[in-house]
C-alpha cells in the first residue's frame, strides 16, 4: 500500500519508501508496562490524543516527591549507530528532557525540548559522545530522536524549567505538583544512523518490510532508444541511498540515481555488465533536503542534472534493455535502499534538451 507522508503544515512529502528497520523497545506505546522503569512519576495509559488522532496517548507525571522524575526503558544495545526516538507533547509541563545513557552520573546524553516550539533549550551529558539531535513536529507533538551510538537505557521525563542543574542522568531534581506532567508516545528504538517511521510494538519486537515500488516499463510507454527521467525527492539517507532504477529483471545491468557516498549524487549505467557511465554531483550535502534529478539516456548522449545546476554529460556508451522501473532500491541489491520520499518522477520518451533539464530541477 502507497504510504503518502506529509509535514505540518499539510504540505504533501511524497511516497514514502524506508529500508527494513525493527523497533527494538518491546512496549512501544504502553508505559504503564513493567519494562518501562518509574523513577518518582505515575505513568497513565490512554490519556491524552495521540499523532495518530486517537486517545492512546500515555500521561507521565512527576509526584510531589522532591528528587528526579522519568521513565525509562534498559536495551543494552551494542556500541554502534542506534536511534531513539519518541512523542512528547505537554500536558501541564513545558518541557521534556529525552536521555540516552549507560550510567545515571558518568555516561549520559539529555537534551531539554521546549515543548511550545520544540526548541532545544539545553543539553546535558557526561562521557564521551557521537550524536545527533533532530525535532521534528507533528500536530501538537514533536518527535525528537538521539541518534549515535548504542548505549543501555532510553530515558524520558518531564521538567518545569528549560535549564537547570542537571542531577542523574541530565534530568531536573524538583517536587512536582502531582497533575502536571507530558505526553508520550510511539518510543522507537532501531538500528541506524537516523530515524524511520514509526513501527508499533506490544510485548515484542518488531520490523517492517523495506518499502517496493516498482512498474514494467511495459506499463508506460518507454523508450529504449532514447529518454529522460526527472525525480523530485529527500532521503535521510546520505550514503547509498538509492532515488530510481531503470533495471534488468533481477540482472547487474541498467540505469539508476543514487546517493553515494555520503554527499554525492550519482548517474551510473551499466550494460553487458561493463560501466558506461558514471556522473556525480557533490551538491547533496544534508540529509533529508529536497532536491531535483533529471537523467537523460540515448546511444552515445547521457547526461544528468542537480538542481538546475551544469549538466554533466557523457558521450560514449550504449544503452541497457531495461524492462522495470523501480523506486529506492538499487538493481544490484545489496543494502542501498532509500529512506525517503519521491515527491514526483516524470519520465519523457525523448530527449530533452540541456535547457529543459535545468528548468524542470
Amino acid at each position: 500500500v502507497p504510504r503518502i507522508e506529509y509535514d505540518a503544515t499539510g504540505a504533501v512529502k511524497g511516497l514514502l519508501i524506508e529500508e527494513a528497520r525493527t523497533n527494538l523497545m518491546t512496549y512501544s506505546n504502553d508505559f504503564t508496562k513493567a519494562v518501562w522503569v518509574k523513577s518518582a512519576v505515575s505513568n497513565t495509559a490512554n490519556a491524552g490524543v495521540s499523532p495518530d488522532g486517537t486517545s492512546n496517548a500515555n500521561k507521565v507525571v512527576p509526584t510531589t516527591n522532591a528528587g528526579i522524575h522519568y521513565t525509562y526503558q534498559t536495551l543494552n544495545l551494542p556500541n554502534a549507530d542506534h536511534s531513539f526516538s519518541v512523542y512528547v507533547a505537554s500536558s501541564g509541563y513545558g518541557f521534556a528532557t529525552i536521555c540516552a545513557g549507560s550510567e545515571g552520573v558518568s555516561n549520559y546524553y539529555a537534551v531539554v525540548i521546549d515543548l511550545s516550539d520544540g526548541t532545544q533549550t539545553a543539553l546535558y551529558s557526561q562521557g564521551t559522545h557521537s550524536k545527533t539531535v533532530t525535532v521534528e513536529p507533528v500536530g501538537s507533538y514533536y518527535r525528537v530522536t538521539i541518534s549515535g551510538d548504542g548505549e543501555k537505557y532510553y530515558v524520558v521525563g518531564a521538567s518545569d524549567t528549560g535549564t537547570y542543574t542537571p542531577s542523574d542522568y541530565g534530568f531536573k531534581s524538583f517536587s512536582g505538583d502531582g497533575t502536571s506532567g507530558i505526553l508520550l508516545y510511539g518510543a522507537q528504538a532501531e538500528t541506524g544512523a537516523f530515524p524511520t517511521s514509526y513501527i508499533p510494538t506490544t510485548g515484542a519486537t518488531a520490523t517492517r518490510a523495506r518499502d517496493l515500488a516498482e512498474i514494467p516499463t511495459s506499463a508506460f510507454g518507454y523508450n529504449n532508444d532514447k529518454g529522460t527521467v526527472v525525480c523530485e525527492f529527500d532521503s535521510a539517507s546520505r550514503d547509498g541511498s538509492t532515488i530510481f532504477t531503470l533495471v534488468v529483471g533481477q540482472a547487474t545491468d541498467g540505469m539508476t540515481a543514487i546517493i553515494y557516498p555520503a554527499n554525492r549524487v550519482s548517474y551510473q549505467v551499466v550494460t553487458g555488465g561493463a560501466v558506461q557511465v558514471n556522473l556525480n554531483f557533490d551538491a547533496y550535502a544534508t540529509a533529508s533536503q529536497v532536491s531535483k534529478v533529471a537523467t537523460v539516456y540515448a546511444k552515445d548522449d547521457f547526461a544528468a542534472v542537480l538542481n538546475g545546476g551544469a549538466v554533466a554529460t557523457d558521450t560514449a556508451g550504449s544503452v541497457p534493455l531495461v524492462s522495470t522501473l523501480k523506486l529506492g532500491v538499487y538493481w544490484g541489491g545489496g543494502d542501498f535502499f532509500m529512506s525517503g520520499h519521491i515527491k514526483s518522477i516524470q519520465y519523457y520518451p525523448r530527449r530533452l534538451t540541456d535547457t529543459q533539464l535545468q528548468e524542470l530541477t
